[in-house]
This record gives C-alpha cells, structure tokens and sequence, in this order.
C-alpha cells in the first residue's frame, strides 16, 4: 500500500488511498492497469474525486485511459466516485512506453483524492521502466489420479526482466470446482470459498536470471466425483501490480504449519509464462440412454422425447476448456417413421434452449445430439423432443437413442448395456398404409435439459422451446407459428405460414 498522507486533519470520515508501491513499465507492449482503491472509513463519504497525475512520465510513457475516469491533460486523468460507503476499487489507465524510452529510466504517479466531506489525502506509484518480469513454470498434465486421492503441485517461476524483485514475490494459487488446498503453511492465506486456494508471500529477492520453485510442493485433493479439473497460480513482484481479481479479503484463513519457502533451480526454456495444468482422475460417469415409444395411428404426427442421463458417480466437469459438451447421442428413427421436427442449426423459439441436433432437416435417417452441458453432474438429464410421422406400420420396427463419448474428455463409462435403448413403435392401421394426402406436418423440435442437482452449466426446471417445423428434402425450414402443408405426386407444397423469429439465442 502507497502512502496516503492526509493535508489536513478533519474529524469523521476519513479518505484512503490503496495504491500500488511500483509500476514496472516494459520496454514495449504495454504496461498492466494500474491499480488503484480507495476507501471511505469512519462513515460515508460524498462527491470522492481521484486525481492522478503520470506528467514525470513525459517523453517515456503514453496512457491509455481506461474505466470511468476522463483525460484532463497530458498523462492527467480524474476519476470521480461520487458517494463512497467502504471500499472501491478504480481503473484508471495502463501505459504504454515510447521508443525514447529505455530500461532504469524512472518516474511516479502521483494521486489526490478529495471529497466535500472529508480531508484531501495524497499518495504516490514509483515507475520503473523494465523492472523485474516473473514467468512461469507450466504445471505438467496428470492423468490416472484415483478419486479421492492426493496430488501435488509445484510452482516455479524465473525473473527474465531486467530488476530485482528486491522485495521479494507474491504467489496466488488457484483451482477448479471439487478440488481442495491443503492448508500446511504459515505464510499462506487461505479462501473458504471454492476456485480460489491460496496467496503466498515471499521475501526472497529475485534477481534478473534467478529462478526459483517453492521448496514444498503444494497438496491437493479432488472429490470423489471429480473426473476433469485445473491448477494455476500467478506470481508477482511485492509492491507490484496484482492480478485484477486478487483480493486479499477473499482468504481469512492462515495456515498452521511449516512456512512456505523458495530454492533455487536452474532457468531454462521450461518457463514458458504459464502457470496452468490440467488433471484428469479415473472416475467414470455411467451414461444412461433414455428411449421412447412412438404411438399413434398411420398418418399421424407424434412427440417423443429422447436423451441420455448421467448416473454417476463421476462429474464431467469441464466447463472451463474449450470443449463443446460432455458427449452426443445418436437418434435413429424407427422404419415406417420419419422425424419431421427438426429446426435448422442455431435456430430455436423462445423461451426454449438450442437445437442441439444436426443435420437441420426434417427426414433424415439419423441425428446427432449435443449433451450440450460441460458440467454434467450425477443425476442430470439432457433431452430432446422430436416430432416423428408414422409412415406406414412396419413389424417389428425398432429405432434407437446410442450415448457416444466425447473422445476428448471421455467419461469411461463400465456399463455399456444401457448406452443404447429402443425407440419402439405402436402403430394403428394397415401395414401399407400411407399418410392421407392433407397430412398435417406442424411439429415442435426442442432441447430440454432437466438436471437433478443445480450444477453450473446445466439449466434448472425443464424448459421448451416453440415449435419448430422442417419440411423436404431440401430442408427448408419453416419458424414458428402454423405452417399448413399439402403432399402432393411426393412434392411438399407450403399454402401459408407465419414467421416467428428467435430472440435472446445463446450457445450454452
């Protein structure tokens, strides 16, 4: 914390400035946002004003004004808090350096903060031009931990600036949902929250070429139905600029053991600037196939509502990769049917989630389907509504709903007996029956998914979208509302329709 020296002494309320001891600008790219709180203690406080001032800088810095601050001058900016009860949290700008620049040239940033009902206070940044840069040590990838079990992780990180983080470094440790941080050291602060884990402080000055990792590794735990799941953590110079989401109020906790320390080991190209590593364990999620029944007479058009439960005990959990869904199903219509409600891709009513499906036409011979949730937990259900034409009655027809792997994220189901189940059909009428030549075809197509629990990803309650009809063979689509359509010499012919376009689409 800079310090914030107050001009004159006033009685209640007082104002306090948190700011960042240094600012290492590079030689090129830009600088990170300067980062900037103040705070109101003792009461309210009212019309709060930061002025901040980077003018040492001219000639070697430009600025680039960010948040709700405005520019009044050259490397000049006033950010105005209005009322301010507790703390706020201001982005000023981040600097970008000159090519007049070079590495040790120095400056400040200085700050005024005043307010109608409370002293002025004054605080101040030193810039260093270069300074110490902190790159990372990535985490290897684990795979084959056993659920339940513990794992351990080491961070390690290089100064290939051109400083000394003469202070020492900080060290924010971070993690996925269902894994745990052993609390062993002293000089670490801990969250009760999930995601979060640790902060670190060491005071071991790091020199330019000096590379260091913690002399302990750290101990984690993943829940039992944990399948997929992250670490990372960040590393900065003490005084420096901390990530934007670092809060210290976020960890209460302080550990009981042993501290934390740091070792020397060699630097080398394994520093990389990434601090993040993926696991895997050897839980596995039973994937339930979910059949249906169509029913009707020759010449109707029916609903049925196919999809795949997880019965667990895993968690696919992965929501924070670029993995679109933790697997498909495979929909084939039995003989004798034909499935009419299918939207083109992308295209939904409202309220309902997406079609989820490909192809986007009506007839085709099978469907692929999205589980569209990354973080399908035990218990959830994913479905999809179709509307299926009874054709003619063929004996013995059996269509089928088949559960496939997302080969990237596997859930290593060990029952493959219920992976695939029977859409069967109960047809009334003669076995060469075909539909009436005015055989409506106004179906609905959507995407339900129901889960059991309230995991993130996974919408809540059963939603359903309008419906949606498809006709042809070419696949042209006809968007909500009634759609009345004649057959005729085998040519689908659209009397009249009313378009109904969707709102509010999103991915997942």
């Amino acid at each position: 914390m800079a310090v914030a020296t107050p001009t004159a002494q006033a009685a209640g309320t007082t104002l306090v400035l948190d700011a960042q001891e240094h600012y290492y600008l590079p030689t090129v790219g830009e600088g990170p946002n300067l980062d900037l709180g103040i705070t109101a203690s003792g009461g309210d406080a009212h019309d709060v004003s930061v002025a901040v001032d980077a003018s040492s800088l001219a000639g070697k810095a430009t600025m680039v004004v960010t948040g709700d601050c405005v520019s009044t001058g050259t490397l000049k900016v006033r950010c105005d808090v209005g009322p301010l009860s507790g703390r706020a949290s201001i982005d000023p700008f981040f600097l970008k350096p000159t090519a007049a620049v070079k590495a040790g040239d120095t400056g400040a940033v200085t700050y005024t903060a005043t307010a109608s009902d409370a002293a002025t206070v004054t605080g101040k940044t030193d810039v260093l031009v270069g300074g110490p840069k902190l790159v990372r040590r990535p985490y290897p990838a684990l795979n084959g931990i056993a659920p339940g079990a513990v794992f351990e992780r080491t961070p390690a990180f290089a100064n290939t600036g051109t400083a000394s983080a003469d202070k020492g470094v900080m060290l924010l440790v971070q993690e996925s949902e269902g894994v745990f941080l052993a609390r062993d050291h002293s000089n670490c602060h801990y969250s009760d929250g999930p995601d979060v884990g640790a902060w670190c402080r060491f005071d071991t000055p790091v020199a330019p070429g000096a590379a260091y990792e913690t002399d302990a590794p750290l101990r984690y735990t993943a829940s039992k139905d944990t399948m997929y799941g992250y670490n990372t953590y960040v590393v900065w110079p003490v005084g420096g600029t901390a990530p934007d989401s670092f809060d210290p109020s976020d960890f209460p906790a302080t550990g009981t053991g042993a501290p934390l320390g740091l070792k020397s080991v060699a630097s080398g190209s394994g520093f990389t600037g990434s601090g993040y590593g993926t696991f895997a364990t050897t839980q596995h999620a039973d994937y339930q196939a979910l059949g249906d029944t169509v029913e009707g007479n020759v010449g109707e058009t029916v609903s049925i509502t196919v999809g795949v439960r997880n019965n667990g005990p895993g968690r696919m959990g992965f929501r924070w990769t670029d993995a679109d869904n933790s697997g498909t199903y495979v929909v084939t219509p039995p003989a004798g049917t034909t499935i009419t409600g299918a939207p083109g891709p992308g295209e939904q009513g409202d309220p309902g989630p997406l079609w989820n499906c490909t192809p986007g036409k009506a007839g085709a011979k099978s469907y692929t389907c999205d589980i569209g949730s990354t973080d399908f937990r035990p218990g959830d259900l994913v479905t999809q509504d179709f509307t299926v034409r009874i054709d003619r009655v063929v004996p013995g027809a059996r269509g089928s709903l088949r559960a496939v792997e997302n080969p990237e994220y596997p859930n290593r189901d060990n029952d493959a007996a219920n992976d695939t189940a029977a859409i069967t059909v109960k047809a009334t009428g003669s076995a060469t029956s075909s539909p009436p030549p005015s055989a409506s075809a106004s179906p609905s197509a959507t995407a339900t998914t129901n889960p059991s629990g309230s995991g993130a990803g996974t919408s809540s309650g059963t939603t359903t979208g309008r419906g949606l009809a498809a006709t042809g063979a070419d696949g042209v689509l006809l968007r909500a509302g009634t759609a009345v359509l004649l057959v005729a010499g085998g040519a689908l012919v659209l009397l009249a329709a009313r378009r109904s376009w969707p709102q509010g689409v999103s991915g997942r």
